[in-house]
């Protein structure tokens, strides 16, 4: 992905409202769930879209964002983002700003474009007017301190968020961040405790497609503490409903299962095999295990 700023810059022209090309609610739902088709569906309409606008274009251009995003597709996110600052869509974006630019920022944080992230996530601070909006951007802005080796001022950033009235859903993340961040920091029963609130939470919502995929992170944990009895415990609940767990997702898993069942040098060749198909959404975690464990430290037992 360039590396140039694309700070959202509005024009003062109208667009004029037209029958949208594409359906709104199928490209929402591909977008969440079949990626690579609303990328498909955004390439047979492109024509159209650049062509004439309606009152959703900007909304239609955002879901396109996110399945560009959700694939790395770094030509389409550019693509879609100079769309988005064209001048005739300038009315039509008008109090989307806070979404589309925090969906910008989430490109370059998983882009691994750290400044320009960070950047975007601080621009889109000044459209979030309300709570939830300020906690849902600092939570971005805390991890991509993370990911740029930064754990101690991502945490005190997540440890300063208002919990009090925020929704489910902000909580669950926020929660999500916090497990995370704190891993990175050794501070394993804190790590534990959020990742448990955050699966109450997705629960809560019967989000039970985020309520399994946190249960990883809780298998992460229990390794890094040695907690074998709990690693076997919560295991059959990271795949209890199969359909509901990605392709990425399962490798992992599959991954932290060698890891548990690791004890001797002849399998170090397997577990390094592995890690090349793992995600790179994961990879934060099995570095943090294979540093704790000297892993590629000339074959030393873990367990």
């Amino acid at each position: 992905m360039a590396s140039s700023m694309m700070l959202l810059a509005w024009g003062m022209t109208t667009s004029v409202p037209t029958t949208c090309a594409i359906p709104i609610e199928p490209l929402k739902i591909q977008a969440y769930n079949q990626p690579h088709q609303a990328i498909q569906t955004y390439q047979n309409h492109k024509e159209s879209l650049q062509r004439e606008t309606c009152s959703e274009t900007a909304l239609l251009y955002r879901y396109v964002l996110m399945a560009a995003i959700r694939l790395q597709n770094w030509p389409i996110v550019e693509e879609v983002v100079q769309s988005l600052q064209s001048e005739k869509l300038a009315s039509d974006v008008e109090g989307k700003e806070l979404n589309i630019i925090n969906n910008i920022g989430v490109a370059y944080r998983k882009a691994g474009q750290t400044d320009d992230a960070l950047t975007h996530y601080r621009c889109a601070l000044t459209y979030a007017h309300t709570h939830d909006a300020r906690a849902l951007i600092k939570i971005n802005i805390a991890i991509v301190h993370r990911n740029a080796g930064q754990p101690a001022i991502g945490f005190r950033l997540l440890e300063g968020i208002e919990e009090g009235y925020l929704p489910s859903v902000i909580l669950a993340g926020l929660h999500v961040a916090k497990g995370n961040t704190a891993l990175q920091i050794n501070r394993y029963n804190e790590a534990k405790h959020a990742y448990q609130q955050a699966r109450d939470h997705y629960l809560a919502m019967k989000d039970n497609r985020n309520a399994q995929a946190v249960v990883a992170n809780m298998l992460v944990v229990a390794l890094a503490t040695h907690d074998l009895s709990t690693y076997d415990q919560l295991r059959p609940l990271s795949t209890f409903e199969p359909d509901l767990i990605s392709d990425h997702g399962l490798r992992f898993i599959q991954w932290l299962d060698t890891f548990r069942s690791y004890s001797s040098v002849k399998n170090l060749s397997k577990m390094q095999q592995q890690t090349e198909a793992i995600a790179a959404d994961y990879l934060e975690f099995v570095a943090l295990l294979s540093s704790r464990y000297g892993l590629n430290q000339g074959g030393r037992n873990v367990f």
